[in-house]
């Protein structure tokens, strides 16, 4: 009996070893499959915290809030046609003895232009945005960015070392 608990025992921490050893890297994986889902208006929120320390005037940031929300109202009305047509395709493939393929075809070649679309706009918001700022602000707050990779970066190299499996690259299968 005191053996079988004993083996009991040593299993449940090695599976308990081997789950933990796995779960950093996917974490990082489904980070950067999400880096695009990232809002560009989210500039925002930093230009607002750090008005005065980059000199940023309540006209411009009236002016890029005002483009924020023009952005969000676009990004409603296109997601909400990929919702549709998400929908649109459910229904074309429910029927499977006479599914329509060009229909089906169609369906994809829009949904695929919609999000090529989100992408246009979410860089002609950043765009945009950069075109209010001043080269001085634009100067300051690429400095700003810089320094916050500089603090950033001991940590990225300590867990580098911790997790050696994340300097692998991902291979295909």
């Amino acid at each position: 009996m005191k053996k079988a608990k004993t083996l009991l025992v040593i299993f449940s921490v090695l599976v308990f070893c081997v789950a933990s050893s796995y779960a950093q890297p996917r974490q990082r994986i489904l980070r950067s499959n999400r880096m695009m889902d990232r809002s560009p208006a989210r500039i925002l929120v930093v230009l607002k915290a750090n008005q005065e320390k980059l000199g940023i005037t309540n006209e411009q940031i009236k002016n890029i809030d005002d483009l924020g929300f023009t952005f969000r109202e676009k990004m409603v009305k296109m997601k909400n046609d990929n919702n549709l047509l998400r929908l649109e395709m459910q229904k074309l493939m429910q029927d499977r003895d006479n599914r329509d393929y060009e229909k089906i075809k169609a369906v994809l070649s829009t949904t695929s232009d919609n999000r090529h679309e989100i992408f246009i706009e979410k860089l002609k918001l950043k765009e945009s945005i950069r075109n209010i700022l001043t080269e001085e602000q634009k100067e300051a707050l690429k400095a700003m960015a810089e320094d916050r990779i500089k603090k950033r970066m001991p940590r990225v190299r300590d867990r580098m070392k911790r997790f050696p499996r994340l300097r692998q690259p991902i291979k295909d299968q």
